[in-house]
C-alpha cells in the first residue's frame, strides 16, 4: 500500500512561509515512477527565499532625554571663633625709693602733697579720681583686687569723716602676725603725718580698709 505526500510552500505578503502538507489517496498497487520533468511544480516563486526576509521589523529607536534641576550649593558660613575670656592681669612698675622726709615732683597726673601722688609715684597708676574711687576704678584696667595685703600692693579706705576723699597707702611689707607696714602721705593720725609729708606706720586693724589692688 502506498500513500502520497505532498509539500506546499507558500510565501505570505509580510515575508513569512506557509508550509502546506498534503495526503494523497491510499493506493495497493507498486508505486509509479514519475519522471522529474513531469512533476507538477509545488512553490511557484520569483526567486530565492532568504534569511532576510524572515526577520520581524524591528521597532523605530525612541531618543530619552533626562532633565536635572541644578541645585546651587549653599555659600559656607564661617565659623565665629569661640571668645577668648580676658584674665585679670597684675602690672606692678616700681616707682623711685623716696625715704622718709621732704619730697617734690609732679607729673604722674596727680597733685602733689597728697596720699594719691605718693601711691602713684611707688606704682604705675593709670586710672584717675580720689582716693576711694580707685577701688572702683583700678577694676576697667584689668587689675587684680582683695582683701589681704600684699607687698607692693595699694591699701584703699574709703569716705569717713577724717578722710572726707577716702585714702591710699602703699603697702611695704607683711608681718608674720597679719599686720603691715604702708608708707603714706597726708595721714595726719600719726606724729609727722600731713599733708606733703610721708610717713610709715603699722596697719593692724581693717576697719575702714575696702581692699587691696594688685
Amino acid at each position: 500500500m502506498n500513500r502520497t505526500v505532498g509539500l506546499t510552500l507558500r510565501a505570505t505578503a509580510g515575508g513569512g512561509v506557509i508550509f502546506a502538507l498534503g495526503f494523497g489517496a491510499i493506493s495497493s498497487g507498486p508505486p509509479r515512477t514519475v519522471a522529474a520533468s513531469a512533476a507538477p511544480a509545488v512553490l511557484p516563486q520569483t526567486g530565492p527565499v532568504t534569511n532576510d526576509e524572515l526577520v520581524l521589523p524591528r521597532p523605530a529607536r525612541t531618543t530619552m532625554v533626562i532633565y536635572t534641576e541644578a541645585v546651587s550649593e549653599p555659600t559656607p558660613v564661617p565659623a565665629t571663633p569661640a571668645p577668648v575670656p580676658r584674665l585679670a592681669t597684675t602690672r606692678v612698675t616700681a616707682g623711685p625709693a623716696w625715704s622718709v622726709g621732704s619730697v617734690s615732683g609732679a607729673g604722674n597726673g596727680f597733685t602733689y602733697g597728697y596720699c594719691t601722688w605718693w601711691v602713684a609715684h611707688k606704682r604705675y597708676v593709670p586710672w584717675r579720681g580720689n582716693a576711694a574711687q580707685w577701688w572702683w576704678n583700678a577694676r576697667p584696667f584689668g587689675y587684680a583686687e582683695g582683701s589681704a595685703p600684699r607687698p607692693g600692693a595699694i591699701m584703699v579706705m574709703g569716705y569717713s569723716r577724717s578722710s572726707p576723699q577716702g585714702h591710699v597707702a602703699y603697702v611695704e611689707s607683711v608681718n608674720a602676725n597679719g599686720s603691715f607696714l604702708v608708707s603714706e602721705m597726708n595721714w595726719w593720725g600719726v606724729p609727722g603725718g600731713g599733708w606733703g609729708r610721708v610717713d610709715y606706720r603699722t596697719v593692724s586693724s581693717m576697719s575702714g580698709v575696702l581692699g587691696f589692688i594688685y
